[in-house]
């Protein structure tokens, strides 16, 4: 056994393994010592091996998915080694110390779960293969457990926004890729062939030309043929149910960073719940496959304005009609998850519960369908997509009980009627059963026991059993009962009768089981052979209840219609933040709405104001009405003007990066840069205290130069939250710079923060008021004004921190200088011929660069 199972070890490679014993999966040596450490239980030993005593621990497999989803959830990897024949088969291949033959069937990762207890019914799970080919870059993802699968080409600095977008539960890449560091698996190189992979796509679709699917690059070829492979190998030869791959571009979404959707806690909070973020403040869907879909709009806005509009309509037609939208969100409600029910059914872990969900999701489907009267265009391309599938809803009702169970093994899912062979099979045994009880009525009247009872267990079938009392008259040679078992308190036996009813009720019952498992197969088949349409009739239902839920959290909330237009501008009246609104009105409070009006002449806002006065709300509320904008809901406001947002970035808050040794300021220079190399006049930026993690000197330098920097370099649309107040010097200087700042008041010593946001400048800073507010000892707070009155007189003589700074010419002159200087040394060294100077010549030539470089 052993000799087996190390083999079976090796083949598993990485994986823990599950190795079948009976009802167990056993895990043995350091499997064993890592899963009972994650999973709590009892490790302990069996035999020895090599001298030492083997380490083992195992779980039911009857709770094997509980234990699953901890070694998962935990990071862990597990093969499945299923026993691939009976004892009794293989007594007959071997003689009776044969050893069953096991078989790896299946390898359980974290991108490759279809079943329901390890999945959030509220969000997709993503396998993601990174392929890679004359130095392009691609993705492949597939979700298996609903069968969805794209392809999307992305450029290389952009590998990580796609990434983060995906929130990919798995990323396969390549050896030898250059992007490995991005993967957590690495599979060989010769499985992510981009020539190869085009040959495994056209096997898997029984394609001659992948034309008609789209024009794939050699890098998606790659990253699709690996993810194939991948799954291919996961599910042993068994590849899950995959619809034909979808071609996108990155560019067809607006672009978020790792760290700006980390910011603005789009999808999840920084602690990683859901609670809390965006997408729970918005989420009203009533379906898994709904929140899903939610979930992947608010995390890649379109930038095709006609198809935002397209939602828009949609929800808008909802908004405007409550009856409407009460009707469509009760009958969502009461729909199965069919989208992930043909997942399971397609990966051959289905049920009949999940073919009896199909029934009842597709009818119901159906019913939805002719509820809904013409609407906008969106809703008339959607409604023909719920209709369809008559043939298989007809069967799947004549086929079915109300409510088929999960487990198939025990049968009773096949409706009375469906099969008169069927029918009396199950006749035959239950009038066994009811022979069986007229038998155990003779023989208490025979033997004049009166607790006699006739019962089943696994082991001995039907027998008698009485109490041990009156087990002697049963044990005579003549009473016709032959004893089998004794245990304490009753007595077994078994008689002639018995064994014969109970012959013919097994036989009734084993047949009756095998015609069961036969339609159970081809109602599968039925299902799969619609498994297309059946997916997308769920993506019809999730698009439904998405544009529904987006309409009652529009009345909810008095949400607006935003309007969409090419130019860029982002005007919003009365915006508000919907995560921080939610929030004060559960503590009764009322949210403080506020305007932001950029436009061409006016799209830089320099926002100053106390900490805690609700910049940093500010400034996050307005990217987040740009996502909601394009991902086509309705916005916090009372109006909304958006041009079109190609790139997001904000720059609000960091915490050490101690993993990848970047400090605090390290994270923020680097985002920073990102921003100032990759942000467009189409962009959005927010940023919040550039440069403070630094010097002071050092900080309002870079705050300075990022200020100018946005304003003549990239020229978008910023909101730029600052303590630094000598930055508002730059109004004079840059046209379409303006200042604003939220207001607070001094109330008899206590500060009053109003969360509005002004014109104009902050009159003041109110850091010691805060502090005060905070909780500072009242003395430290004293000492603080007595050095902030020095500090203060000292910068009237002096000019203050930005003394000086009123000469200096903005960004692009001062790059043009720095040029010119650069030019005059390039100029000297260029008429220098090297070949030709003597030693002193050279010599003289270094003080001269010298010079030159000291007077620029």
């Amino acid at each position: 056994m052993m000799a087996q199972y190390l083999a079976l070890k090796a083949e598993a490679e990485d994986c823990l393994l599950f190795y079948r014993m009976g009802d167990f999966f056993e895990l043995f040596f350091e499997d064993a010592r890592i899963a009972s450490g994650v999973l709590d239980i009892a490790l302990t030993s069996r035999g020895e091996h090599g001298g030492e005593k083997i380490p083992m621990c195992g779980v039911p497999v009857h709770a094997a998915t509980a234990y699953l989803q901890r070694l998962i959830k935990a990071g862990h990897r597990v093969a499945i080694a299923e026993q691939t024949e009976t004892p009794a088969e293989a007594k007959a291949r071997g003689g009776s110390k044969a050893l069953v033959s096991r078989g790896i069937v299946r390898v359980v990762t974290a991108g490759t779960l279809t079943e329901e207890a390890l999945l959030d019914a509220k969000s997709d799970n993503w396998c993601v293969a990174l392929g890679e080919a004359g130095g392009a870059v691609a993705l492949a993802a597939a979700d298996i457990s609903t069968g969805r699968f794209v392809v999307i080409d992305v450029k290389a600095d952009a590998l990580g926004a796609e990434l983060a977008r995906l929130a990919a539960a798995e990323v396969v890449a390549a050896e030898n890729a250059t992007h490995a560091d991005a993967a957590t698996t690495l599979r060989p190189s010769s499985t992510f062939d981009s020539g190869q992979g085009e040959d495994r796509l056209k096997r898997l679709y029984g394609v001659a030309t992948l034309d008609g699917f789209g024009q794939f690059s050699r890098a998606g070829l790659s990253a699709a043929g690996g993810l194939v492979a991948y799954l291919d190998h996961t599910a042993k030869g068994a590849l899950p149910f995959l619809r034909p791959p979808v071609l996108m571009q990155a560019a067809g979404a607006m672009a978020i960073d790792a760290a700006t959707r980390e910011s603005l806690e789009l999808t999840q909070t920084a602690s990683g719940q859901r609670k809390g973020s965006l997408l729970d403040a918005v989420d009203r869907t009533v379906t898994g496959a709904g929140a899903r879909a939610l979930a992947g709009d608010i995390g890649a806005p379109l930038m095709d304005r006609d198809a935002i509009e397209a939602r828009l309509d949609l929800v808008q037609h909802f908004h405007d009609d409550a009856a409407l939208r009460e009707r469509l969100r009760a009958a969502l409600r009461a729909l199965p998850d069919i989208g992930r029910a043909i997942g399971r059914i397609a990966a051959g872990r289905g049920s009949p519960r999940d073919l009896g969900q199909l029934r009842d999701g597709l009818d119901g489907a159906w019913a939805l369908s002719e509820q809904l009267a013409d609407g906008p265009p969106l809703l008339r391309e959607t409604t023909p997509r719920l209709r369809g599938h008559g043939a298989l809803i007809d069967l799947l009702r004549r086929a079915l009980v109300p409510s088929p169970p999960i487990e198939a093994s025990e049968g009773g899912y096949i409706a009375a009627g469906y099969d008169v062979a069927l029918d009396d099979l199950r006749d035959a045994g239950a009038g066994g059963r009811r022979a069986i009880a007229a038998l155990e009525a003779e023989f208490r009247h025979k033997t004049g026991i009166s607790a006699l009872k006739i019962r089943h267990n696994g082991v001995l079938g039907y027998h008698v059993e009485v109490p041990a009392r009156a087990a002697d008259a049963l044990m005579k040679p003549d009473s016709g009962f032959t004893h089998r078992q004794t245990l304490a308190g009753v007595v077994r036996f078994n008689t002639p009768e018995l064994h014969e009813v109970a012959s013919k009720v097994a036989q009734a019952g084993a047949h009756a089981l095998a015609a069961e498992a036969a339609h159970l197969e081809e109602l599968t088949a039925a299902a799969l052979a619609s498994r297309e349409g059946i997916a997308a009739t769920a993506d019809a239902l999730a698009r439904l209840d998405v544009a529904s839920g987006l309409a009652e959290r529009a009345v909810e909330g008095g949400w607006v219609r935003p309007e969409l237009v090419d130019h860029a501008c982002f005007e919003v009246t009365g915006g508000r933040h919907p995560v921080v609104e939610a929030a004060v009105a559960r503590s009764g409070e009322r949210f403080v709405a506020n305007d932001c009006q950029l436009s061409e002449n006016s799209r830089l806002w320099l926002v100053t104001g106390p900490n805690m006065g609700g910049k940093s709300t500010f400034l996050r509320q307005n990217a987040l009405i740009a996502v909601l904008a394009q991902a086509g809901s309705y916005v916090p406001a009372t109006h909304a003007k958006i041009g079109l947002v190609d790139r997001l970035f904000s720059r609000v808050g960091a915490s050490d990066n101690l993993a990848r040794g970047r400090s605090t300021f390290m994270v923020e220079m680097v985002e920073t840069a990102a921003i100032l190399a990759q942000a467009t006049p189409r962009s959005f930026v927010i940023l919040d205290e550039v440069g403070r993690g630094t010097s002071t000197y050092d900080g309002l330098a870079i705050a300075w130069a990022v200020v100018e920097a946005i304003h003549e370099d990239n020229r978008c649309r910023c909101l730029f939250a600052t303590h630094y107040h000598e930055l508002t010097r730059l109004a004079e200087r840059c046209e379409a710079l303006s200042l604003h700042h939220v207001r607070a008041r001094e109330w008899k010593g206590e500060l009053v923060l109003l969360h509005e946001v002004s014109e104009g400048p902050a009159d003041r800073s109110y850091g010691l008021a805060v502090a005060r507010l905070a909780g500072m000892p009242p003395a430290t707070v004293a000492r603080a004004k007595a050095v902030l009155a020095k500090l203060e007189a000292g910068r009237a003589k002096t000019g203050g921190l930005a003394a000086g700074l009123d000469d200096l010419p903005l960004f692009a002159a001062a790059a043009q200088i720095e040029e010119e200087q650069c030019d005059a040394i390039r100029a000297e060294v260029e008429k220098l011929d090297v070949d030709a100077l003597s030693p002193r010549e050279a010599l003289d030539a270094l003080y001269r660069l010298k010079a030159l470089a000291r007077e620029g």
